[in-house]
């Protein structure tokens, strides 16, 4: 079955079932069925992310994939140079300095590509730690000043996470 046929039966299908349900308009939540399934599951909850893994994939960016794409894109420079030079002349020249312009620019666009990958990567962890530091700090207003582990009223408070200072009285 083509993707046009399926796509077709798709909306078919839920045309039908909008005019069987006597709807003009609606709203439906996909979900997955009662069997306790779910999308990916982590020890930490829903949202997982690696500042070290991050921090790595920046490193490799920035200490191999730079370099490498600047030594490609300059040996290929000086080799088609090379012959450029040797067909002086012919219209093969004018080819390869078409071919080596072109070259060139794709180059320079992977070199920033790439380094706003790394800038990216090196930006997220930055927005998460400052998140997570602001929505941790949201919490100590709540609980409200602590003494010796105990709130005013003499009872338990809950310990945070991590150590939160706050702006908050």
């Amino acid at each position: 079955m083509s993707f046009d046929e399926e796509w077709a039966q798709l909306k078919a299908a839920a045309q039908e079932e909008h005019s069987a349900a006597g709807r003009s308009s609606g709203m439906r939540l996909n979900q997955l069925d009662g069997g306790g399934g779910g999308g990916l599951v982590t020890p930490y909850g829903g949202l997982c992310t690696s500042p070290a893994q991050k921090k790595t994939a920046a490193g490799v960016i920035e200490d191999e994939l730079e370099p490498g794409l600047t030594k490609a894109g300059d040996d290929a420079d000086t080799k088609s140079n090379t012959a450029i030079s040797e067909f002086h002349g012919w219209d093969t020249a004018a080819g390869l300095k078409h071919v080596l312009t072109e070259w060139q620019t794709q180059v320079k666009a992977l070199t920033k590509r790439i380094g706003g990958e790394k800038e990216a990567l090196r930006g997220t962890n930055t927005l998460f730690t400052g998140t997570d530091l602001h929505t941790g700090s949201s919490f100590c207003g709540i609980f409200g000043p602590q003494t010796n582990g105990t709130s005013a009223n003499g009872g338990s408070q809950p310990s945070l996470p991590l150590p939160l200072t706050s702006s908050h009285p």
